[in-house]
């Protein structure tokens, strides 16, 4: 007779639900023809190696997965823990898959999980523009699917009213040909912008900000190509147009 850690297995309503199910994986039919005394059937319930077998039934396995974990006498235990006492009774297919799987979506264990990682850095938010277009984000979204021999998206953002101007473009622009775009987008349509942000590391440090700067006497302020969330606006901002195309 073999005995749960709180009642006896013969007589709980868990017996009675595998005995209601009669489908088996494949693995099991096969270890049941070996007949080497590993596996057997007993009036209805297949033991592996001594363990009850649990069929492909979610209501069963979310029983057991809660008997050995909710309860006050267990404590939520970990994953290693919980499957140690799990298999001293049951047994199916990647048991030890949806124990992890239940440990990681339990919510007391989250409140309670000990954070390994080191402390994330402290935050240096930009300063509010204090008015339009008086500061933009700059990037370019890449490489597209080629229509009508445009492969290539400018983006630039308000930072004070969140307005997007997109431009198609080519895969080889120049700076030069960037500053056009910026000329023909911003120049003639809205304010002279103070400060221009881009996370496009060199691409954007030399000629196009230089000519810029130099001409409107912007103040200059870069991110490095491997920190993109300094600008998180336009990174966001992409994502959604990504989605959209």
């Amino acid at each position: 007779m073999i005995y749960s850690r709180r009642t006896i297995i013969e007589e709980s309503d868990i017996l009675k639900e595998i005995k209601r199910n009669v489908t088996r994986e494949k693995e099991v039919v096969q270890a049941l023809k070996k007949e080497n005394g590993l596996t057997w059937e007993e009036d209805g319930v297949v033991y592996m190696e001594g363990r009850v077998y649990i069929p492909n039934n979610r209501k069963i396995k979310e029983e057991i997965l809660k008997e050995n974990h909710n309860l006050a006498d267990v404590e939520h235990p970990e994953q290693h823990r919980m499957l140690e006492l799990i298999k001293r009774t049951y047994w199916w297919p990647e048991l030890k898959k949806d124990i992890k799987k239940y440990v990681q979506g339990c919510f007391k264990c989250q409140q309670n999980k000990v954070q390994h990682q080191r402390k994330a850095g402290e935050l240096h938010p930009l300063e509010i523009p204090k008015g339009p277009w008086q500061e933009i984000s700059i990037d370019i979204i890449e490489p597209l699917p080629k229509l009508n021999g445009m492969d290539r998206i400018v983006v630039i953002v308000d930072r004070f009213t969140k307005i997007i101007r997109l431009k198609t473009t080519i895969m080889n622009i120049s700076l030069e040909g960037i500053a056009k775009i910026y000329r023909d987008e911003i120049w003639k349509l809205h304010e002279i912008s103070r400060k221009i942000l881009s996370n496009r590391g060199l691409q954007f440090s030399l000629k196009f900000m230089k000519k810029l700067i130099k001409a409107l006497e912007m103040k200059k302020q870069l991110s490095m190509v491997y920190h993109p969330q300094t600008d998180g606006q336009i990174e966001r901002i992409n994502q959604e147009i990504g989605m959209f195309l």
